[in-house]
């Protein structure tokens, strides 16, 4: 049985919603704020990765906007910016979202949701967005303190759908069952990180040849083989992280304009949109409807 796994922001909610509220103060320049905004955003974490220094996602999110303030030589009120942080925690779903998570979940394969967010801010955004009834869980990198792209990052949720699959989950979680997925947000809770961490992952000096053995040397879980868990998101930079970590990895290229990143690393699969997704799986037998 194959696992799904699905990046949140700019994969299942559209990031870009913002640009509607920044338009009030920013006019025709919102929309570059925005992508600024964003692309900093996703520096930081990068660069707190390679630095071993971490802040949570949403801190991320406010040094990156007060950098672009700066770089757009504007300036907002505290009310204005707490506005804007909290716009973040209610992004739209993709008008694809809401046709295709529901088959998604009629079917055998366990589906995540896996991001650099914290557990609470991913549960914010998914409640709004209505997401949350079609997943088994949240996994979020916080417990790790490790962002993706980081091998570490998807080490972790590796072992988190090992615990999940074990019945290691938090008591409040319940498993889709027969062909009806969860019936509430409150009966999903973030998975626990091991106690151990997933630095071992690294620092044992795994490599692609020695992977499996590491992993069954350094825990008494049973992982999933890496070709059945199918990391989907419409960011490069996490496609080719998965892919690398020994994955499969989607891309959903929700503009004909974006460009993956040339480094000899291809997506298993690309696609458009998730309904396109679903029939692809469908027709490779990845997934089988119950």
């Amino acid at each position: 049985m194959h696992t799904l796994v699905f990046d949140v922001y700019g994969t299942l909610v559209d990031t870009t919603d913002i640009i509607t509220l920044l338009e009030v103060k920013l006019g025709e320049r919102a929309a570059f704020f925005a992508k600024q905004w964003r692309n900093k955003q996703l520096e930081y974490s990068y660069r707190m990765g390679l630095m071993r220094w971490y802040k949570p996602f949403s801190q991320c999110m406010r040094y990156a906007f007060e950098y672009t303030c700066e770089e757009f030589c504007v300036s907002f009120t505290a009310e204005e910016k707490e506005a804007l942080f909290l716009r973040n925690l209610s992004l739209p779903a993709f008008d694809d979202v809401s046709t295709a998570m529901p088959k998604f979940a009629l079917t055998d394969a366990d589906c995540f949701a896996f991001s650099n967010g914290t557990a609470a801010d991913v549960n914010a955004v998914l409640t709004y967005a209505d997401i949350h009834p079609y997943l088994q869980d949240v996994i979020s990198v916080d417990p790790i303190k490790m962002f993706k792209p980081s091998r570490i990052a998807y080490m972790y949720l590796v072992e988190s759908i090992a615990r999940y699959k074990a019945g290691l989950e938090n008591p409040d979680v319940v498993k889709k069952q027969g062909n009806e997925a969860a019936d509430s947000p409150s009966q999903i809770s973030d998975l626990n990180a091991p106690e151990r961490g997933c630095l071992h992952y690294v620092e044992s000096g795994m490599d692609d040849e020695d992977e499996s053995d590491t992993h069954s040397q350094g825990s008494s879980l049973s992982l999933p083989d890496l070709n059945t868990v199918w990391l989907i998101s419409s960011n490069p930079f996490d496609v080719i992280g998965a892919k690398v970590a020994g994955l499969q990895s989607v891309w959903i290229r929700r503009s004909a304009s974006s460009v993956f990143d040339p480094w000899g690393v291809e997506p298993t699969i690309t696609v458009a949109n998730l309904t396109e997704l679903y029939d692809v799986l469908r027709y490779r037998n990845v997934i089988i409807p119950m």
